[in-house]
């Protein structure tokens, strides 16, 4: 496994960092995909404004090192990678793609919204979440149940091509200052509020996953709103 040096997301020690699946390889992110990154998009001074580049391994990051790799992805992703597998399947049986949709899934909350969490560390480069500890010993921590209040996480269905891996960004959102990041990788769009409201009021709220115990399963009936990310900037859809 190839690796470079720098500080982990999660322990914050200075090691070798391997590369993180974003969301993990086993939730449907097995194949090359190309990525935009700042100076594609908004950079036109750039040479490579308005090109790609290709990532043979998936979206992803090296971020992690290995010790907290491979611990998250032994604790989380298998769970995570049902949830979504789950998803999946609901959307091939179905005809046709509903603005509102009801999918009833059996799976451990607490894995998968520790999961997600780790997805949202992975991408954050400015050291913002990795510096609070209590968020940091939720997820390294697989029995904690306890998150700080101000993270909330919203998810919503999408099968958009284009996708997202925004860190952390501070937003003027009707006319408030909103902290937010956001990753969309079919079916899902995950969202991340800290101290501020969801883009849309209708995303579904899953903070209350940190409640259960570590592999407790439950089985639930959910609702998703399905949005469009075809736009380029985080919390806007259509």
């Amino acid at each position: 496994m190839k690796s470079k040096r720098g500080n982990c997301h999660l322990c914050g020690e200075f090691k070798e960092l391997t590369f993180e699946h974003i969301p993990p390889k086993s939730a449907n992110n097995d194949r090359p995909i190309l990525i935009q990154k700042h100076e594609h998009l908004f950079d036109k001074k750039s040479f490579v404004y308005g090109k790609s580049i290709r990532s043979n391994q998936g979206a992803g990051a090296y971020c992690f090192c290995e010790s907290c790799n491979n611990n998250t992805g032994t604790w989380y992703a298998r769970d995570f990678s049902s949830f979504v597998s789950q998803t999946i399947s609901y959307f091939q049986r179905v005809k046709n793609i509903k603005r509102h949709n009801l999918i009833e899934l059996d799976f451990k909350p607490l894995n998968v919204i520790k999961q997600i969490f780790t997805m949202f560390l992975a991408i954050d480069h400015s050291g913002y979440l990795r510096d609070d500890k209590e968020l940091i010993d939720f997820i390294l921590n697989k029995e904690s149940k306890f998150h700080p209040n101000k993270y909330q996480i919203y998810l919503y269905n999408t099968f958009s091509n284009k996708k997202r891996l925004y860190g952390i960004q501070w937003n003027n959102f009707n006319g408030y200052m909103c902290t937010h990041s956001e990753i969309t990788f079919s079916p899902f769009g995950y969202f991340l509020a800290i101290d501020s409201p969801p883009p849309v009021n209708t995303m579904t709220n899953i903070s209350d996953f940190s409640s259960f115990d570590f592999n407790e399963q439950k089985k639930f009936i959910m609702p998703f709103i399905y949005l469009k990310t075809d736009k380029m900037f985080l919390g806007e859809y259509e």
